[in-house]
């Protein structure tokens, strides 16, 4: 679907697309056709980063607020941890991949989205939210860089701990390699967006019929 969008220049916003169901899926659907390229790639700086999360909702606007003060005055490390990003988005990416073709993940990729989550765990805190306790990362290291892919890593875990695993998908798009998570009636489900990559594939089906007709493409 998204790679006839085309990508973004280099003083253009990239366009995010929130069609995957789970934040990890979405983050994975940052790259238009695996593997990422610099062409391909959305996230093309930490700014990118930092804009997709708010996006997706995995931080607010005081923490993006710290992250781009920090950010601005200190660019490699900002450069770096953007790059881990990249690094967890391309294991959570081969994760997901192998489970929707019903095969067995690569244990060095979840070894890696393992121990990025142990990083985040290693700045979490239990605290009380209402009658409730919720674990969520430590907001004295909301200046921390590496804060959106600590998130990403904690969303990860969620994703690849519950039921919604195996019902996670690859669209059928022959240029499209975007991923969703089927929540269909009946699991059925086979494009990352209907109205683009469903299309197309439907446009594709009536001109072959024409053409096996005899029949002009204009007819």
């Amino acid at each position: 679907m998204p790679a006839t969008e085309g990508s973004p220049t280099a003083d253009e916003t990239p366009a995010f697309g929130f069609i995957g169901g789970d934040s990890c899926v979405d983050f994975v659907n940052t790259v238009d056709l695996w593997p990422a390229t610099p062409e391909n790639d959305r996230l093309r700086s930490y700014d990118d980063l930092l804009e997709w999360s708010v996006q997706a909702g995995l931080i607010d606007a005081e923490t993006t607020h710290a992250l781009r003060r920090v950010s601005s005055g200190d660019e490699e490390e900002a450069e770096r941890a953007l790059v881990r990003a990249r690094e967890l988005r391309a294991h959570l990416r081969s994760i997901l991949a192998a489970i929707s073709s019903g095969e067995s993940p690569d244990e060095r990729a979840v070894e890696a989205v393992a121990a990025t989550a142990r990083r985040a765990a290693g700045h979490s805190e239990l605290s009380s939210e209402g009658e409730n306790y919720v674990w969520a990362l430590n907001r004295a290291y909301r200046d921390r860089l590496d804060w959106p892919v600590w998130e990403l890593a904690r969303a990860a875990v969620s994703l690849l701990t519950s039921d919604a695993l195996r019902r996670v998908r690859e669209c059928a798009g022959e240029r499209c390699h975007w991923m969703f998570i089927d929540r269909s009636r009946n699991h059925s489900r086979r494009w990352c967006d209907m109205a683009v990559c469903g299309n197309r594939a439907k446009a594709r089906r009536n001109y072959a019929r024409r053409k096996l007709r005899g029949a002009s493409p204009a007819e």
